[in-house]
């Protein structure tokens, strides 16, 4: 293989790790969300 060869493959292999860390990123973002919106539903029904 040429030097240009391994240039896109190490950069291929770059950009789909860091795409997969975002989407992983991601998915706990919204699992934190989810989780702070039930503790503050749970702390509104309980000062009612």
């Amino acid at each position: 293989m040429s030097a240009i060869n391994f240039l896109f493959a190490g950069f291929a292999v770059f950009w789909a790790g860091l795409f997969t860390y975002l989407i992983i990123l991601q998915l706990r973002i919204r699992t934190l969300r989810t989780e702070i919106e039930q503790i503050e539903n749970d702390q509104e029904s309980d000062d009612s």
